[in-house]
């Protein structure tokens, strides 16, 4: 996305905060298994997994590739013409050295992903997980009132299903039975307009990209002014603002910058008035909006008129 002019046009404030930090890092062997177009090596993304994992758990994922995986992917990836050939050209003395040497090349990798992850992802991951998690709630109360069919005919122009038949439209052709082995829906903030398929023998994954990805980034701009905050008041609106993705009292405090006690009674509110919801995970207690705190923070906010 970092390397094409009109994908950045929808994530323009970050870039421009990325780009600064980027500055003086060397990840060339990250960009040479990551074409423009075309395949990208399965090892860079694990599907998820049942139950909630870190960052640290995720590189560890991809840190535990064996060489023998690396390769053929690599090697499958220098060779396939659905990349710019031009690339192919510039990334190929990169990409002999890791054939060379798959072990060392998987390390260095798993770092660049790790130093990447904190510079560009990290602070701002509050705002993509609210967006993803956003997605993922909208599409399961379609599932729940509409069934499976919809969600998948939903998700985008390039899904389509007929028949107890998914397809995809790509550039490539492939065709597998399920088998009741399942497929896991990624929302992604960054692979518009491309819709990205993993399939068996790894984890059967396709990644679309969430909608109006644009309004990601334009909650930074929300003032206390906002509709939202003359009706509630400047710290809840901020509140149920933050709580697009779930979080703590002490993360909230620290968010907002007020103190925790402060937080709790304004929670505390919110939550009599079936606007957020309270559970305890261990000695913690995560804050989240429902459904009706959602709709409201989404419905107070101005319509774009971009186009």
């Amino acid at each position: 996305m970092l390397a094409s002019p009109e994908r950045r046009k929808l994530h323009a404030p970050w870039v421009s905060d990325v780009r600064a930090r980027l500055k003086g890092v060397d990840f060339s062997p990250l960009r040479a298994v990551v074409p423009p177009t075309g395949y990208v090596p399965d090892f860079l993304t694990p599907a998820p997994g049942a139950e909630p994992a870190d960052i640290a758990g995720e590189l560890e994922k991809v840190r535990s590739t064996t060489p023998e995986h690396f390769v053929d992917e690599v090697a499958w990836m220098a060779a396939d013409s659905g990349t710019p050939a031009a690339w192919r050209a510039e990334a190929a003395p990169m990409h002999r050295r890791m054939l060379d040497e798959p072990g060392q090349a998987i390390r260095t990798i798993t770092h660049l992903l790790d130093v990447y992850w904190r510079l560009a992802l990290d602070p701002h991951w509050r705002r993509l997980h609210g967006g993803l998690q956003s997605d993922i709630r909208s599409r399961t109360r379609v599932m729940e009132t509409s069934g499976t069919a919809s969600v998948f005919s939903s998700l985008n122009r390039r899904v389509g299903w007929e028949d107890s038949r998914i397809t995809v439209r790509s550039a490539y052709d492939f065709k597998e039975k399920l088998g009741g082995r399942g497929l896991v829906l990624v929302p992604s903030i960054f692979c518009g307009p491309e819709v990205l398929t993993m399939l068996p023998p790894l984890g059967s994954m396709i990644v679309y990209p969430r909608p109006d990805v644009g309004e990601i980034w334009n909650r930074r701009r929300l003032e206390h002014s906002s509709a939202l905050a003359s009706l509630m008041g400047p710290v809840r609106a901020a509140v149920v603002e933050a709580l697009v993705a779930p979080a703590t009292t002490t993360e909230l405090a620290t968010a907002i910058d007020v103190t925790p006690g402060a937080i709790s009674q304004h929670v505390g509110v919110l939550r009599d008035c079936s606007l957020v919801h309270s559970r305890r995970a261990g000695r913690k207690v995560i804050h989240s909006l429902t459904e009706t705190g959602e709709a409201l923070v989404l419905g107070s906010r101005p319509v774009s008129h971009a186009a």
